[in-house]
């Protein structure tokens, strides 16, 4: 076998980087999301939404029966460039989970939803 030269150069396992702080503000949004979910306050959503990631919201909260649910957890977050992801779901005692999946962002100097995506009942990996 020939010489691969200088081996400095060769690829090979590269240490992991430390995990970015997840921040406050942005988790206390998550929060003011999930808690309007559940109690159905559509007009509370809308406020915490980018103009263009309303519609979505809305239509995440239209498929939420108000007070069926009473508590939520978040199950994943996830970050890329100054966007966080958050997939939840909100749990009550007589029906199933409901999983969702909402980008949040700054918008104005504060965390507003960019886009949601209902994931209940769907199968693939981001339903998970």
């Amino acid at each position: 076998m020939g010489d691969l030269g200088d081996r400095v150069n060769v690829m090979g396992p590269q240490p992991m980087a430390k995990r970015s702080e997840i921040p406050a503000a942005m988790l206390e949004a998550a929060r003011r999301v999930l808690e309007g979910l559940a109690a159905g306050d559509a007009t509370g959503l809308a406020a915490l939404a980018v103009p263009s990631g309303a519609g979505e919201l809305a239509a995440v909260a239209a498929a939420v029966m108000p007070g069926t649910y009473d508590q939520h957890r978040i199950i994943a977050t996830a970050r890329i460039n100054d966007h966080h992801y958050v997939k939840a779901r909100l749990h009550g005692p007589r029906t199933e989970a409901f999983t969702v999946q909402f980008r949040l962002g700054e918008y104005a100097g504060e965390w507003r939803v960019w886009e949601a995506m209902n994931l209940t009942g769907k199968r693939g990996a981001w339903a998970r």
